[in-house]
């Protein structure tokens, strides 16, 4: 009885501080910078400038 008991306020516990922290983030954040990196996802993707290359040669295939 004692171990249940325990566990239950463990479990209570937690879940509120999971709803605290879900409730900070969502009223703390701002949505702007949440929302502008997943705005466009194609210009995201297309104006992306100096990006380190890697050399790499495909072997897989060899015809002899």
């Amino acid at each position: 009885m004692r171990k249940t008991t325990f566990l239950a306020a463990v479990v209570a516990a937690l879940v509120l501080i999971g709803i605290g922290a879900w409730v900070g983030v969502r009223t703390f954040t701002p949505t702007g910078a949440l929302a502008g990196a997943s705005d466009q996802p194609p210009v995201t993707v297309t104006g992306a400038k100096g990006l380190p290359t890697s050399h790499y040669d495909d072997y897989d295939l060899v015809v002899h």
